[in-house]
């Protein structure tokens, strides 16, 4: 009667068996693995770049777009304040006569204009104001230091 072999435990501080050739070639070097990573952190960098310029390129269109539709608009009000100058005119001619209907409509064109150029200056005024005291809280905070 034969005995079964029993499978073996290791024995501590035995020595272990050599991994065999094969299993050694198939396992890349670390020269191998640099240059793959090397290779697909290059791949990852050409893909971001690519989709950020396609990005921008969308950006870009609807950019242009947008500034077109803005430039039709702005063109659109003036022809409405256009009409809405004339029309005034027409109605005040059989009040004030042709040259007072005229001076009118100025005179109100003027003031409308006068005013909106005192309003974007007095922002202009809010801005400056507002950067001047930035430029005061600097210089304070470094004569306090």
């Amino acid at each position: 009667m034969t005995q079964p072999q029993s499978e073996t435990v290791p024995v501590q501080g035995a020595p272990v068996d050599p991994p065999s050739p094969e299993a050694e070639a198939d396992q890349p070097g670390l020269i191998e693995q640099l240059h793959g990573l090397y290779a697909d952190g290059r791949a990852m960098v050409d893909a971001e770049v690519s989709f950020q310029k396609v990005r921008l390129a969308a950006a870009g269109r609807q950019i242009r777009a947008m500034a077109l539709l803005a430039f039709v608009g702005l063109v659109l009000i003036v022809c409405a304040l256009i009409a809405l100058v004339v029309g005034t005119m027409i109605a005040l001619v059989p009040l004030i006569g042709g040259w007072g209907a005229m001076g009118a409509t100025v005179l109100g064109s003027l003031l409308l204009a006068v005013l909106t150029f005192w309003l974007a200056a007095r922002r202009i005024g809010k801005i400056s104001a507002l950067f001047a005291s930035d430029t005061n809280d600097d210089e304070e905070a470094k004569a306090g230091a």
